[in-house]
């Protein structure tokens, strides 16, 4: 497992749940991206702060950080978030976040968002154009974007989350329910959690450490 998916494996699951509430307020909204402002909108008035992250190419089949695309002369005061996660990963050996373009056959925009997401403390955007998409980082969402999810979502995430690339399975169930705020203990082949409303949640790992078993008690709230 290289360090994208042992990084991924911490923080994939809670990015994620952000993302499941983000797309709950924005719906299907039209949304427009101001450059010179530094915001997206969706519909009419539902507007928020931005960075920029990267695009995808349907034609190269290639993802490009913003960082990077020096001939769109982006402004710098937009390209923050991307340059920190670019020292980042030098810092922790992840060339997905430090090679200008990466193949999405290595890491498509979706999981390099979902990191940028996950070390940031944020939620993304997609944003599909012809030829492609652009990837941006969502700042000043409401605090119900951000919130833990509710028990009865969290086998939802769970799910969700190992089926979208190799991980770490130990380190996403253990990391997530953490993250979430759950009372956490660990066996040799077992995590159960204990949510402060009642909630139990158990996941039983396979010889392999791969998830073979998730067992929920949910608590109505």
């Amino acid at each position: 497992m290289n360090n994208l998916q042992q990084h991924l494996s911490r923080c994939i699951a809670s990015s994620l749940a952000r993302q499941i509430a983000f797309g709950e307020l924005t719906g299907h909204l039209g949304w427009a991206v101001d450059v010179n402002t530094g915001t997206i909108t969706f519909g009419d008035d539902l507007r928020f702060p931005i960075q920029l992250l990267g695009t995808e190419s349907d034609a190269e089949q290639t993802w490009l950080w913003a960082w990077a695309n020096t001939r769109s002369n982006l402004p710098p005061a937009l390209l923050r978030a991307a340059t920190w996660l670019r020292e980042y990963g030098l810092q922790h050996r992840i060339p997905e976040l430090t090679e200008a373009q990466v193949p999405l056959d290595s890491a498509d925009g979706h999981l390099l968002a979902l990191l940028s997401a996950g070390l940031t403390g944020r939620c993304y955007y997609r944003g599909s154009h012809q030829g492609g998409a652009v990837f941006l980082l969502v700042e000043a969402v409401p605090d119900s974007v951000l919130a833990p999810v509710p028990p009865e979502r969290a086998v939802a995430v769970l799910s969700h989350a190992i089926g979208m690339c190799e991980l770490d399975h130990r380190t996403l169930v253990g990391s997530f329910l953490t993250q979430q705020g759950w009372q956490v203990e660990t066996a040799a082949a077992a995590i159960a959690g204990r949510h402060p409303g009642g909630s139990e949640l158990r996941v039983e790992f396979d010889g392999q450490g791969r998830i073979g078993d998730i067992r929920a008690t949910i608590q109505a709230g």
